[in-house]
């Protein structure tokens, strides 16, 4: 008779991102159990361990779910669950094996599926030339490269500080040797740091101890589309040696054979960071570095939203620095330019610079307007194209990059004000003063003669709370999660089905990201879903295709209540790089600049449904769920 383990198993949270959250408060969510299925993924390079998850997992953990890995010779195979995931180590050779899972729920009659897994034992691991992290890894030298909280990226419980990386150097100094062979190796020097369960009573930089000394050989798989690194070999460890899978080491004796990470690779290949749950809900985060790479710039104090200051003499010009002689804005001004008020100059922690100006600013003549007042905004001072910005503190200056970017009145350029807006620069410099504890901004800037411009600006309080959309999103892990039809809402020509969140994981582990600062990002990792218009000989997974690659810069602008999301950027999309506004693309090189669709946020705040009208009466719609 086997035995039923309950909670003897681990638990890998990154899986939860494959799982539909669900919520059973009706008689008809409760029915969910009749839609049982589960996923089934190998976790290792020798390929016999095996993880499960059940592909929908309410978070209220009613259903319980009985696992049986169908190893006949083995009385411990069976799990039971509650989500998200079980693991199991089969024998170390090739075999198939049929695993069981039944899901109970109070009141429901149980429901079993069943799904043979074929075992490849592999006794080394295949090569990696093309590894994305192949490679020499440091710790980032930066204030929380590393930290400890209660869940999934929280460091609320420790975080490192900028001091650490002098104090602990013989931490950060240690090399993290990734192989294009396969093969992994900690090259720690003559010291590390050490702690009291390694024998260092108070802790210090110290003679590496073994396992931890990086002696033992080593190998590594790392799974771009699963977002999971695992390094196989006693003592092999990313960040901090005692930091293992559940717990953390008490004696140097006690290290596995093995430890996996939740992983995610920046989009330019030089950040790693990693994630890992010991004990309870505690979580480790650690974020590496590539050798030689330069590391992230520090936070900007002018990182935020600005405002035209509400108050008199909010900006002004005059024949000489800091005068007001020829102009200066009105108290009243603020209600009658209300329009001008209102907008934004959003510095991001990236580096980039937002206009976002809203459906109204303040025109001159030299616009178009015919009288100067609120109007649309005029391209290129609309906000619709990228733009950086460079703060130098010590010279006192904010240069902004990008044509059409400006802070205070968009025809104030170096040396000159503008006479059409054909004529905007590529550049344009202030000098900038911030005071009042990094609230209050002046700049200030000379156009022709002695002629100078100041504008006052504050940093938003009182800036709307964050919308909707805003975070990471991925096509929702479900049948139906895109489908396409001859009418709204229509899945008459096509719709995914279960078996593609698994053959097709490349597409659903695509992100979407919309910034808080009105960027957009696709984030495909290594690879995507292609198809033959974009070069693939079938379809399948590959290495993203420009520019549906996500190196190109794009925003968006949200409307809810016209419910609305505008794509602005050539190769930005959701869902399918193909799917575009009246049409579906032939060519990568047909990709328009711009794509709106119809949007609504559902399952408070967790779910967006996405509609687009194509040829005819095509519609395509696609389901996501937040990360």
């Amino acid at each position: 008779m086997k035995i039923l383990k309950k909670g003897a198993f681990k638990v890998l949270a990154l899986l939860l991102l494959i799982s539909t959250p669900y919520a059973c408060d009706n008689e008809d969510d409760l029915n969910i159990i009749a839609g049982l299925d589960f996923t089934i993924a190998t976790l290792n390079a020798e390929g016999n361990q095996t993880g499960v998850v059940a592909t929908t997992i309410p978070p209220d953990g009613r259903i319980l779910f009985t696992v049986d890995f169908g190893n006949p010779n083995d009385d411990a195979d069976v799990f039971e669950t509650n989500g998200p995931m079980v693991m199991y180590n089969y024998p170390l050779e090739t075999a198939t094996y049929t695993i069981t899972v039944t899901a109970s729920l109070p009141g429901r009659e149980d429901v079993t599926i069943t799904k043979d897994h074929t075992v490849i034992y592999v006794t080394e691991p295949d090569p990696t030339p093309n590894s994305p992290i192949a490679g020499t890894w440091k710790l980032a030298p930066i204030a929380g490269a590393f930290g400890v909280g209660p869940g999934f990226n929280d460091t609320s419980w420790f975080s490192s500080s900028a001091d650490d990386v002098t104090t602990r150097d013989c931490l950060f100094d240690d090399e993290y040797v990734f192989g294009t062979d396969g093969s992994f190796m900690n090259v720690l020097g003559d010291q590390t740091w050490l702690e009291a369960w390694q024998g260092q009573d108070p802790e210090a930089c110290g003679t590496p101890v073994a396992p931890h000394d990086g002696s033992g050989a080593a190998t590594y798989t790392f799974n771009a589309a699963m977002g999971t690194l695992t390094l196989n070999g006693t003592g092999a460890f990313m960040g901090l040696a005692k930091v293992i899978n559940g717990a953390e080491l008490a004696a140097p004796g006690d290290a596995p054979d093995s430890i996996t990470y939740v992983a995610e690779l920046s989009a330019n290949g030089t950040m790693l960071e990693l994630d890992i749950q010991v004990a309870g809900d505690g979580w480790w985060s650690f974020t590496f570095q590539k050798d030689g790479e330069t590391p992230p710039p520090a936070p900007s104090a002018l990182e935020g939203v600005w405002k035209m200051a509400p108050e008199a003499g909010a900006f002004f010009v005059g024949p000489g620095f800091n005068s007001s002689e020829w102009f200066s804005s009105s108290a009243d001004d603020v209600t009658t330019r209300a329009c001008f008020f209102d907008d934004e100059y959003v510095f991001g922690a990236d580096g980039s610079f937002m206009n976002v100006l809203g459906a109204d600013t303040w025109l001159e003549t030299w616009q178009g307007a015919a009288t100067e007042g609120c109007g649309a905004p005029v391209a290129p001072h609309d906000g619709s194209n990228a733009a950086t910005y460079t703060y130098d503190e010590s010279a006192g200056t904010i240069t902004l990059n990008g044509q059409g970017a400006y802070l205070g009145l968009s025809k104030v350029v170096n040396g000159a004000e503008l006479a059409a807006p054909g004529e905007a620069p590529d550049s344009i410099t202030y000098q900038a003063e911030l005071t009042d504890g990094g609230t209050r901004l002046e700049v200030d800037i000379q156009i022709a003669g002695d002629g100078w411009w100041s504008f006052t600006l504050v940093k938003d309080d009182a800036v709307a709370p964050s919308s909707p959309i805003v975070g990471s999103w991925a096509l929702a892990p479900e049948a139906g999660a895109f489908f396409v039809g001859p009418g709204f809402n229509s899945s008459e020509w096509f719709s995914s089905s279960a078996d593609d969140v698994t053959t097709r994981a490349c597409l659903f582990d695509d992100e979407y990201v919309f910034g808080e600062d009105g960027s957009f990002t696709n984030v495909l990792g290594a690879d995507t879903w292609l198809e033959t218009w974009q070069g693939a000989a079938t379809e399948g997974c590959g290495t993203p295709v420009a520019p549906h690659d996500g190196s190109g810069s794009a925003t968006y602008t949200y409307d809810e209540g016209a419910g609305t999301v505008t794509l602005n950027g050539t190769g930005a999309f959701l869902g399918l790089a193909k799917v575009i506004n009246g049409g579906e693309l032939t060519a990568p090189g047909d990709a328009p600049s711009s794509i709106t669709y119809q949007v609504e946020i559902t399952d408070g705040g967790n779910r967006m449904e996405i509609d687009i009208q194509i040829a005819g009466d095509g519609w395509w719609s696609f389901s996501f769920v937040k990360q």
